[in-house]
């Protein structure tokens, strides 16, 4: 009985001994989605670290198709991702610093401005990728353009950079900020319609 009675103090503690060594939250950058819109903005302009996964819509030239959409961001560089029934087959995009390589559906790896080229040959428009990482964000890149914000709270709700009109039409809590949950970018006969499903 007393064998019994040790056995279990054992099981007990070490249960308890894992309970101690859970590993700690995952921290949330942003100051909280109800935050005043400047905290949030100071925030998200320092955020060099996330990822999204959602789907895509294109538009050009009277062609369209819809993709899956994968994106992560680090400090140094980005990868991008399409996925799906789309007239590309698939494509893998890498941007660091000023390097950029495309990997094809037909695996063929291309850089520079070999790169450039296939991005517009499939998608029918150049990319705008030097801005990609704010935009997604809901913010415009450092640089001129004209902003339209709400105006009791002065959250952003499109803006014009570099000859394309990005309006946020839809946000959503993540990350501890209000993001954008639909997007989209229209430029001339271009236009990317965005439904982001999971930031993290």
């Amino acid at each position: 009985m007393t064998r019994v009675i040790a056995l279990a103090a054992l099981a007990v503690l070490a249960t308890l001994s894992g309970c101690r060594t859970a590993p700690p939250p995952v921290a949330i950058p942003g100051p909280g989605a109800d935050a005043p819109w400047p905290a949030q903005r100071a925030a998200l302009e320092k955020l060099d670290r996330y990822a999204l996964a959602g789907k895509v819509g294109v538009a050009a030239n009277g062609q369209g198709f819809s993709a899956a959409l994968r994106y992560e961001q680090q400090p140094r560089h980005a990868d991008l991702a399409l996925d799906g029934p789309l007239g590309i087959g698939g494509m893998r995009i890498a941007l660091e610093e000023n390097r950029l390589g495309v990997t094809n559906s037909r695996g063929e790896a291309l850089d520079g401005e070999a790169a450039r080229a296939e991005i517009e040959r499939r998608l029918g428009f150049e990319l705008p990728l030097d801005e990609l990482r704010w935009w997604l964000l809901g913010l415009p890149a450092p640089g001129q353009s004209d902003v339209d914000a709400a105006p009791d709270t002065g959250e952003i709700r499109g803006f014009v950079q570099n000859g394309w009109h990005v309006a946020i039409n839809t946000r959503a809590p993540a990350l501890g900020f209000s993001l954008p949950q639909r997007l989209t970018a229209e430029r001339g006969g271009a236009r990317l319609k965005l439904f982001i499903e999971r930031w993290r």
